[in-house]
């Protein structure tokens, strides 16, 4: 049972970490310019996130959740000024050396940033309840040794999938040019900056 509990979240966090989202974005373009090692790093920083709130949801921590829902406005302003920042670095960015190894690069500051980019987003932890209710795991909710099971599980699942992420970005990287590298620049910029506008801009109707 406890076996069959933990795969379950395991193919949750995988699952829900795959969608093309800023943070995937970041660690396209840091796996692209640094290399692999980094790219995984900044995956990490979402990883953590992730089981961050998986664990709120399956603990059913409601007062962590109240107020996270309390704080979304200024939730989503820092979450939306962030990815403005990182959309623009991007956008000047000059492809870097690609034999410039990874380690050579700032990894504290790309698990830093990936952790904050997913945790600025509240709307997560409703994403983990809803997922964990379609999965079957929501009656395991609220056990302590379940969830902690649970959220472990998700965790792992997620680190799974910037593994593959960063093998798969890993393959092309060796075959770029400087324009490539330059075009997935602007193209990871641009959609940075359009996820932090959209962040900004759904705070217009709402009151701090």
């Amino acid at each position: 049972m406890e076996i069959e509990l933990l795969i379950r979240a395991i193919i949750v966090g995988y699952v829900v970490a795959a969608p093309m989202g800023p943070v995937n974005l970041v660690c396209i373009h840091r796996t692209v310019q640094y290399g692999r090692l980094n790219g995984f790093v900044a995956g990490v920083g979402g990883a953590l996130g992730d089981g961050l709130f998986a664990a709120v949801a399956a603990f059913g921590l409601t007062s962590i959740v109240d107020l996270a829902q309390h704080y979304d406005a200024w939730l989503r302003l820092v979450g939306g000024i962030m990815l403005l920042v990182l959309g623009i670095r991007s956008l000047l960015a000059k492809p870097i050396d690609r034999r410039i190894k990874s380690e050579d690069s700032d990894l504290p500051h790309a698990i830093v940033g990936t952790f904050l980019l997913t945790v600025t987003n509240p709307v997560t932890i409703g994403g983990f309840s809803i997922a964990f209710a379609s999965s079957g795991i929501a009656p395991a909710v609220g056990l302590t040794s379940s969830a902690a099971l649970v959220a472990l599980g998700v965790l792992a699942g997620s680190i799974a999938w910037w593994v593959t992420l960063v093998t798969v970005v890993g393959l092309f990287r060796g075959r770029l040019d400087q324009r490539a590298l330059t075009i997935i620049n602007r193209v990871a910029g641009t959609a940075l900056s359009l996820f932090g506008l959209a962040a900004l801009i759904s705070l217009v109707e709402v009151r701090f």
